[in-house]
């Protein structure tokens, strides 16, 4: 926990997380879609 400027609010960090978390599902969903599509 070292104070050089750059930390950020908690909710902050929480809203980068979720939307690199959203990101990385939309993307496997996808990816499973279209081999779905694919296959069928």
């Amino acid at each position: 926990m070292t104070r050089d400027g750059s930390e950020r609010p908690l909710y902050q960090r929480l809203a980068w997380f979720a939307g690199l978390w959203l990101a990385g599902v939309a993307t496997l969903f996808v990816i499973a879609s279209i081999i779905r599509w694919a296959i069928l």
